[in-house]
């Protein structure tokens, strides 16, 4: 009784699998959603800048900036960015690393953490330094408005 309850098994299991392959090699185009997009058509890119900079703008008119804290804002955006050239660079380079033996693979990651670490203490000092130049009610305000992620993503709020 076993022996036909595995063979059984294993039927409908191989059955399953034939049926799915199936469905994977039809054709995407061959839907009958008009809305649908084909295969040919590209996904839209998220922009990660545009939202950056919807984010700023937001929390600079939420605090309400005076006339002398304008050019400490201005300062404080521009290190805040960072050297968006070193990622790219790095993310373009990361393909070329394949070939290289793991220890020197792990020595050009180590070189952009630490140029990362660096990037993050400018980004650290400079908050301090225009932290500084808001009243209290504007630090309530920042401190609710401004998340610092990883890589400078400027999106979601702190839990409040």
């Amino acid at each position: 009784m076993k022996h036909v309850t595995k063979i059984a098994l294993l039927t409908l299991t191989i059955s399953g699998l034939l049926v799915g392959r199936n469905v994977l090699a039809e054709p995407a185009n061959t839907a009958t959603d008009v809305n649908q997009k084909t295969v040919t058509e590209e996904p839209k890119k998220c922009d990660r800048e545009a939202g950056k900079e919807k984010h700023l703008a937001t929390l600079k008119t939420d605090l309400k900036l005076d006339a002398n804290q304008e050019a400490a804002w201005a300062e404080w955006v521009s290190k805040i960015k960072g050297d968006t050239k070193n990622e790219e660079k790095h993310r373009e380079n990361i393909e070329s690393w394949a070939n290289l033996p793991a220890p020197e693979r792990m020595e050009k990651m180590l070189e952009f953490s630490k140029a990362h670490i660096a990037q993050q203490e400018v980004s650290l000092a400079a908050t301090k330094t225009f932290y500084a130049t808001l009243s209290p009610e504007q630090r309530l305000t920042f401190d609710k408005g401004f998340n610092f992620e990883h890589r400078s993503r400027l999106g979601k709020h702190w839990p409040k």
